[in-house]
């Protein structure tokens, strides 16, 4: 799946080892698997055969997780723009889609950002 992220903060933690395990804690093997299993997705659909991988809606965003990792996530439209997920009864209407804009990683509850503050 292509990724964007709406923070560069959030991206140079997701994608530098070093520093997801700072924040991540115990959890960076679930932190870690969550972005491959993201990152190697052809679609979202995929994602769903997954049985580590539950997904849910929060606030117009697909929550993806594994254990306590928490993926937000919007998905992106062909023209790249962001689309709000009304219910979790509508992701079958996301199931092609090949591109999600991250806008946040919560490890245990917490984004990611505030850890590093």
């Amino acid at each position: 799946m292509l990724i964007a992220w709406i923070n560069p903060r959030l991206e140079g933690y997701c994608t530098s080892g070093v520093r997801l395990r700072s924040v991540a804690g115990d959890q960076i093997e679930a932190a870690e698997d969550l972005l491959h299993l993201v990152t190697q997705a052809p679609q979202l659909g995929t994602l769903a055969a997954f049985r580590s991988v539950r997904m849910d809606v929060q606030a117009g965003n697909i929550a993806l997780s594994i254990e306590e990792v928490d993926m937000h996530a919007r998905p992106l439209s062909p023209a790249g723009v962001p689309r709000s997920v009304s219910s979790r009864a509508s992701l079958l209407d996301y199931a092609t889609t090949d591109a999600l804009l991250i806008r946040d990683l919560h490890i245990r509850g917490e984004s990611i950002l505030r850890r590093s503050s």
